[in-house]
């Protein structure tokens, strides 16, 4: 039996001679290449939460949310409150990422989010406690104690409380002289007057006493040495007592006077303390002196204990006088220390503020990892602020000054500051400006944005039109796929703006659109009026046309018209109002102006009427061209990759241009037409026609490719009426 030997490359004329043989080889198929993916779109914007100026992937709703948040944050209940980029050049949203993407499906979805922070906030561990929600059932006298590891224990300050009352005089022994039928009323706290009617035989205090209780149905009356003392119920400050006659001299009759009596002490409601009061008692000199302090997550409604000024503090709280702690749900008689304990996250959207109220929210979330006595937390994060209305108002703020912390981690607590100072919100050149770093970071070769195929801006400024338009043109120029960016008027500009604006961006990668789509945002809605700026109770805005065309343009083949019928735009309400008649001759007007415009057809369809880049040279002025020759081109290069840099062989070079050759047959499709999506290609290699290229390694082939037309005008040719002779089919 000969041996049986196998290779997966061609065997030298030595290995074949060697012995008698049988010799298998086992070549690589060559792998399909069907051609690059066209409907990656890379956004750029502002959004909640994520990496800054690092382009990234999401993979659907649910995936987004995870990296980059959603419609501003939710605070107590509370939806969308705080969200970004509210209101900039006289537009609402503009620059909100979510807002630009709404309603609007890519077969993928690259981010680039923007860095708009206008400085850090530190964020330091700090041991502390967590009690119930508020309000607190206590007593009078009540304390509880705070130990640190600076000192202590502390006690807080006890309880008062006592309830609104009046004590008698003049009457004992009586008797009232009553003969019946007097009355009085009696209002206790905030409950409804009660009208007390006495009988003839109320002559005694006991009586009086005994006639007025069953009337309030507590023991609002007492005899005290004879006299009748009355009181109400609610123990504290928020409590009252009004006594009024209704028929005169009924109270003076049993040594009690008409008026009003509040009751006293450190709490409006025993019964009911609030957590901001719970906070004042517990703020006590004493435990302030040992780095205690407490206060209320506005979330949660929940108090606070932690010890101040330190990463690596310890705290611990104990009944003193009765059982305030144990009765406010915090763990008692149990040491907890900063950077020890569960991991936990900050989330973005944390609401921080000095002392005057400005508000600042986080940028990032932040994640502390699990601490144990081997590996405690980390102390301290610094993490990017913005201003929390984001309107472009906010006043900046000295280093040190950012002290309050408004929303806490669930079971941990860490303190706020500001090392340095927060500038005030960035202007509109300083926004521009920080766009241009995240537009920077989608050309890198290593980065996921090299595959992206068409960009839009979430902001609309002069210089974002001309930072997306010349990102476009390097992208395509720095070996990514070739980048389409899609661009628009102002809302509100007039077509005699856009008309005039247009000349600025001449490139056939540049697609430019007016006017823009109204379209209804459930989530501004859903806040109302109540929402400040952008907010509505309709939920009705305009957003440009640029991300409705993106979206056609990412789900068509690349050689397909964008403005075509389709179902793409169906959670749109229309076009912008702008004043104008949108008829024929506009259309033409903008055509050749070179901007592609909504159009609302017969049927009712929202298409775009023509499919115009801003270039007016013959050859350069269609989408689809722009589109497919790119397609095309980067699929070629593609398919070429596994010839590059190995030997020059014969073989070789045959094999290279059956690939090209194979791409171009799987798009000209002759054997089932309906998939054709080519009219026709021709392909040689050229690189004997340049002598020289071949010992310096370049090899060359040249493709031309005929693409079909679009059916852009379609002509009917009738004759109707009563004389109109048909012929007989042939």
């Amino acid at each position: 039996m000969p041996f049986v030997m196998r290779s997966t490359d061609s065997p030298t004329t030595e290995q074949l001679s060697a012995i008698e043989q049988i010799w298998l080889i086992d070549r690589d198929p060559t792998t399909p290449v069907t051609g690059v993916g066209s409907g990656t779109v890379l956004l750029v914007g502002e959004f909640e939460d994520g990496a800054f100026n690092t382009p990234t992937e999401v993979f659907g709703t649910a995936d987004e949310f995870e990296k980059f948040g959603g419609f501003g944050f939710t605070y107590a209940g509370v939806q969308y409150s705080n969200p970004c980029a509210r209101n900039h050049l006289t537009e609402v949203w503009n620059g909100n990422g979510w807002i630009k993407g709404k309603y609007l499906e890519f077969p993928r979805k690259i981010i680039c989010r923007v860095d708009s922070s206008v400085g850090d906030v530190r964020f330091t561990l700090a041991a502390s406690l967590r009690s119930n929600a508020g309000p607190f059932d206590m007593e009078p006298v009540d304390q509880l104690s705070v130990t640190t590891d600076a000192g202590g224990p502390a006690n807080s300050t006890a309880v008062t409380a006592t309830a609104g009352a009046n004590a008698g005089g003049g009457f004992a022994p009586g008797p009232t002289g009553f003969v019946g039928g007097e009355r009085i009323s009696i209002t206790v706290d905030a409950l409804p007057a009660v009208i007390v009617t006495f009988q003839a035989a109320d002559q005694s205090a006991a009586q009086v006493v005994a006639r007025i209780n069953g009337f309030m149905g507590y023991t609002a009356a007492s005899v005290n040495a004879g006299e009748v003392d009355l009181i109400g119920l609610q123990r504290g400050s928020g409590g009252q007592l009004v006594l009024a006659d209704v028929d005169a001299g009924t109270l003076a009759a049993f040594g009690q006077a008409a008026g009003t009596y509040a009751g006293a002490g450190n709490v409006a409601n025993v019964d009911a303390v609030t957590a901001a009061e719970a906070v004042v008692l517990i703020n006590s000199g004493a435990i302030a002196a040992i780095n205690g302090l407490a206060a209320v997550d506005a979330n949660t409604g929940e108090v606070v204990v932690y010890r101040t000024g330190s990463g690596t503090g310890e705290i611990q709280i104990d009944d003193v006088a009765g059982t305030m702690a144990t009765d406010m749900g915090f763990t008692v008689a149990t040491n907890v220390v900063a950077n020890i304990g569960d991991a936990f996250t900050l989330p973005a959207g944390t609401r921080v503020r000095n002392a005057g109220g400005d508000e600042w929210v986080t940028m990032r979330t932040l994640s502390w990892p699990e601490g144990t006595v081997a590996a405690p937390n980390t102390a301290t994060q610094d993490v990017e602020v913005r201003d929390a209305l984001d309107d472009g108002s906010g006043a900046g703020e000295a280093g040190g000054n950012v002290t309050v912390e408004v929303d806490y981690p669930t079971d941990r607590f860490v303190e706020v500051n500001n090392p340095s100072a927060l500038t005030a919100a960035l202007t509109e050149a300083q926004l521009d400006a920080v766009y241009q770093t995240a537009w920077d970071a989608t050309v890198d070769s290593q980065a996921v944005s090299r595959e992206a195929t068409i960009s839009l801006c979430a902001r609309r400024s002069e210089t974002t039109q001309r930072q997306g338009r010349a990102n476009a043109i390097a992208a395509s120029n720095e070996g990514h796929y070739g980048r389409k960016f899609h661009g628009r008027a102002f809302v509100g500009w007039s077509s005699a703006q856009a008309i005039a604006d247009v000349p600025n961006w001449r490139s056939d990668r540049f697609f430019y659109t007016w006017p823009g789509w109204r379209v209804t945002i459930p989530e501004i809605a859903s806040r109302g009026a109540a929402g400040g700026t952008g907010f509505n109770a309709t939920g009705e805005i305009t957003v440009g046309g640029d991300g409705p065309l993106a979206m056609i343009n990412a789900g068509l083949p690349p050689e397909e018209n964008p403005g075509q019928q389709t179902d793409y735009l169906v959670n749109f309400n229309g076009i912008e109002a702008t004043g104008e008649v949108l008829n024929r001759n506009l259309y033409i007007a903008l055509k050749a102006a070179g901007i592609c415009a909504p159009k609302v057809e017969q049927n009712g369809d929202f298409t775009y009427q023509t499919e115009a880049t801003t270039d007016l040279t013959p050859g350069r002025t269609t989408q689809k061209r722009r589109k497919f020759a790119d397609f095309a081109q980067d699929s070629l290069g593609v398919s070429l990759i596994p010839y590059s840099k190995r030997l020059a062989t014969q073989a070789r070079r045959d094999g290279a241009l059956a690939t090209l050759t194979s791409l171009l047959e799987r798009w000209k499709s002759e054997d089932a037409p309906n998939f054709s999506r080519i009219d026709d290609y021709s392909i040689e290699e050229t690189t004997d026609q340049h002598p020289g290229w071949e010992a310096l390694g370049i090899f060359s082939w040249q493709v031309k490719i005929t693409m079909y037309a679009s059916m852009d005008v379609l002509v009917v040719d009738t004759e109707i009426g009563e004389g109109v002779i048909v012929a007989a089919a042939a």
